[in-house]
């Protein structure tokens, strides 16, 4: 008889298992963040809200996310702002936290030399991912799993519905493994850092997503982003039903590289240690 699957408490298993059963454990430590921001300030009954990324708890109260998620130059955190954390655990089904204010140097912890922010968590303990500070091998393969896309929008009464709230992942290899320094414009550039890269595109919304072993689950990196550098420009003809609906009879026709890059965890290995955070 197959063994019965129950749903992961304390740290996710990091046996070596099929790619389906290692995204159903992660899906567990993995949410989408969304901020609420008193508008007028100083008052509780009205918020903006936002969808920032997502992020995955790698100990039982400490949640890792990118820095450019939650306190971006173009949208930073301010004081008061509130945060959701919310995951779908299955089709139909969505888990979303109580609002907690929490205040960067207090429960939020930024690194932007790093793109990293590591969040310590008020509330019950969570589910957590195995992690793994060892080189990652170009050609292994990984997974990425995050919240790209998740909407929050004022349902009856103005409770919030979460239509967007869609648990997603993908698979390939690492194409190359690098020292880099990145550019999360228009935040700062950052230390150099190790990373890993993938020949496939983050979807905004994936940042601060976890990057695993695909068998085993271990963590090694957080998603960053992805560069998208034009290799080649020509001038094409444009279809005639176009031309005779205006459009100029040539068009310019691009041809991109799009490679998604990965912030490997041995980055912050200082900082998590003194979270508590262990292999």
């Amino acid at each position: 008889m197959p063994k019965l699957w129950h749903p992961p408490t304390g740290r996710i298993s990091s046996k070596t298992r099929s790619f389906s059963e290692v995204v159903r454990d992660l899906r567990y430590t993995v949410f989408s963040i969304h901020r609420y921001r008193p508008e007028p300030p100083g008052q509780n009954q009205t918020f903006r809200n936002w969808s920032l990324g997502s992020g995955f708890f790698l100990a039982p109260t400490i949640f890792l996310t990118c820095n450019h998620v939650i306190n971006a130059a173009r949208l930073p955190h301010q004081q008061g702002d509130r945060y959701q954390f919310v995951q779908s655990l299955s089709q139909g089904t969505v888990k979303a936290s109580a609002l907690f204010e929490l205040e960067i140097g207090q429960q939020i912890h930024a690194y932007p030399e790093w793109d990293a922010a590591i969040i310590d968590m008020p509330g019950e303990p969570q589910p957590y991912a195995a992690i793994s500070y060892a080189d990652a091998e170009v050609g292994a393969e990984i997974g990425v799993a995050g919240y790209p896309l998740s909407q929050v929008v004022p349902g009856p009464a103005g409770a919030p519905q979460y239509p967007g709230i869609i648990y997603r992942v993908a698979k390939g290899v690492i194409t190359s493994a690098m020292s880099q320094r990145l550019n999360p414009m228009p935040d700062p550039q950052t230390n150099e850092l190790n990373t890993v890269e993938v020949n496939f595109m983050f979807v905004p919304g994936n940042s601060g997503g976890p990057v695993f072993d695909a068998e085993t689950g271990r963590v090694l990196a957080f998603v960053h982003g992805f560069t998208n550098r034009e290799i080649v420009q020509r001038l094409a003809d444009t279809n005639q039903d176009n031309i005779n609906a205006g459009a100029p009879p040539k068009h310019v026709q691009a041809l991109h590289a799009v490679y998604s890059l990965g912030v490997k965890l041995d980055n912050i290995k200082t900082e998590l240690d003194g979270f508590g955070v262990t292999v």
